[in-house]
């Protein structure tokens, strides 16, 4: 009971820390083309709109919800006929469509803004509840609460589960469908089979990239059937599926089941159409083939690199978790006895990770958050073991004690940098203060921070300031009244440009700052190279740099 209780407690926690996050912070660049989406999915059943074939619809379902409850203003959502023929349509953002829905005048757009990314708590208590009790099961009583404590203070998951769009729906549902399947391996029954099914499918409908879920399902089960128990093994034929097959066939039988289910939810999802989900999954091979704009530690390269996803991973996630992570790992393969066990914990990420580490596309770390629950679940491999000698008794207390350590390490390192999530680095490269040295773009500089800035600029009576937002809302949204310079993708007022080099007060995004997308601006990656001779006199959450340049020492 105590540990139900502590469990839901941290869930809270990590709602409330969820919640002020998504209220402080503005809209991200991918949010404003995908706000109300959902909603005119579910009206129209069409996906004939810009973004609707940019991802599987479940998390702009859900995200979109609240749009009903408000006199939206349908006519951004009509386009020029014939528009809808064209795949670069689909998967594009319509930048304009999101803003005038944030400006619309009959309504307050943030504040339905807000509601549309509350709807991720429904995502966050389901990986809650997951992580809870597939903790319990593989570590004891004290198993779930450690999980739950790791993800309520997760800076990563935190980051992504406060804003609309699919990364944090994909995180929650992989895991889901991970364990599903691991209790129907465990404890086989036609009721299990069907709710495999259905955490596969929702997965699916999440990210195309949960594709790879069926690889990884099935190298966990036949990780499974070679080390699992007489009695487990015995558990697969409870279904009495083509008996004379054996353990294996029944293994298949079930795999089989399991990816039929889930086909059958992702056509729902889908409003029993196949063609949006083909359209979108050509879509995406193209922009891989393509390549993309990255940026790393100083490196710029639309091809990217092998080791992008694991340097983000190690500089992004809390020192303690990886500490936490690589003890339960170790600790979990000298176990034999519970190997069978394990192996739904290592296939699948692995194989996720294996395929960005492969695919050339790296655009941040969110696109392997699903990594995190994993994590979560192989530390508790590194809960105190039981044992009465004083032997036992001593390696307890030992590692009792720096579990403590880190746990508190984790929580401090957390609230420290609240709400500023997104842009967290952990102390091996310095901090948030230091990240944009390493990484920009969603893993730092997402425009999540043109709310603070209005703030800053009213705290300090500022009327006007020469802004290079690295973002899509519109400013008018807060009332910040800006003179422009190159930006990504800051509109342009005709009589409020500023030339380069300028003076005075200039705010600049970090992702503009260090020049990824500022090709098409003349001096190109080094258009603003001439503002590191500077001191920045304020950084808003660290991804918003203010500099106060004088006259007389600009460049």
């Amino acid at each position: 009971m105590k540990t139900r209780l502590s469990a839901w407690l941290l869930a809270l926690l990590g709602a409330l820390l969820l919640l002020h996050t998504a209220w402080q912070k503005s809209p991200t660049w991918d949010e404003t083309g995908y706000f109300g989406l959902g909603a005119y999915l579910l009206k129209s059943g069409n996906w004939d709109v810009p973004a609707s074939c940019s991802h599987p619809p479940l998390a702009f379902y859900l995200h979109s919800l609240p749009v009903f409850f408000y006199p939206i203003d349908w006519s951004p959502w009509h386009y020029r006929q014939g528009l809808e023929r064209e795949l670069g349509f689909l998967r594009s953002a319509d930048l304009r469509r999101g803003n005038a829905l944030l400006l619309d005048a009959d309504y307050d757009g943030e504040w339905l803004f807000f509601c549309c990314r509350a709807t991720s708590l429904v995502f966050f208590g389901l990986l809650a509840l997951v992580l809870y009790r597939w903790g319990c099961r593989l570590h004891g009583p004290a198993g779930g609460p450690l999980a739950s404590w790791l993800l309520a203070l997760c800076p990563n998951t935190l980051a992504h589960a406060s804003l609309i769009n699919t990364d944090f729906a994909f995180e929650a549902t992989f895991a889901l469908a991970v364990y599903a399947f691991y209790r129907l391996l465990l404890e086989p029954s036609h009721l299990r089979l069907a709710g495999a099914g259905l955490g596969l499918g929702l997965a699916l409908g999440s990210k195309l990239s949960a594709l790879v879920l069926l690889p990884g399902l099935g190298l966990g089960l036949a990780w499974f059937l070679v080390f699992a128990s007489p009695e487990q093994r015995q558990r697969l034929g409870v279904l009495r599926w083509w008996p004379r097959v054996g353990v294996w066939g029944q293994g298949l039988a079930l795999y089989l089941g399991v990816a039929l289910g889930g086909g059958l939810v992702l056509w729902v999802l889908y409003g029993f159409q196949v063609e949006p989900y083909l359209l979108t999954l050509r879509s995406q091979l193209g922009d891989l083939e393509s390549g993309h704009e990255a940026y790393l530690m100083g490196a710029y390269s639309s091809q990217g690199w092998w080791y992008y996803y694991p340097v983000a991973l190690l500089i992004k996630t809390p020192v303690p978790a990886l500490i936490l992570g690589g003890w339960g790992l170790w600790q979990g393969l000298r176990d034999r006895v519970r190997w069978a066990e394990q192996g739904l914990l290592l296939w699948p990420p692995l194989l996720l990770l294996g395929l960005f580490v492969a695919g050339g596309k790296d655009l941040g770390l969110r696109y392997v958050l699903p990594v995190y629950p994993f994590l979560f679940l192989l530390a508790g491999n590194a809960l105190p073991a039981p044992g009465t000698d004083w032997k036992a008794l001593l390696a307890r207390a030992w590692r009792a004690g720096l579990l403590i350590l880190c746990c508190l390490w984790y929580a401090a390192g957390t609230l420290r940098n609240h709400p500023d999530h997104l842009a967290y680095f952990n102390e091996l490269v310095g901090g948030p203060e230091q990240g944009y040295r390493y990484l920009v773009d969603s893993n730092l500089d997402w425009g999540q921070d043109l709310k603070g800035l209005k703030t800053y600029m009213d705290q300090r009576g500022i009327g006007r300031i020469k802004l290079s937002y690295f973002g899509t809302v519109d400013p008018a949204l807060y009332g910040l009244q800006y003179e422009w310079l190159p930006s990504f993708v800051l509109p342009a007022p005709p009589q409020a440009r500023a030339a380069l080099p300028t003076s005075g007060l200039i705010a600049i995004s970090a992702t503009n700052l260090v020049g990824v997308y500022m090709d098409g601006y003349g001096q190109g990656k080094d258009l603003f190279k001439w503002l590191q001779g500077f001191e920045p006199v304020a950084r808003i959450g660290h991804s918003i740099f203010v500099y106060d340049i004088p006259e007389s020492t600009s460049p």
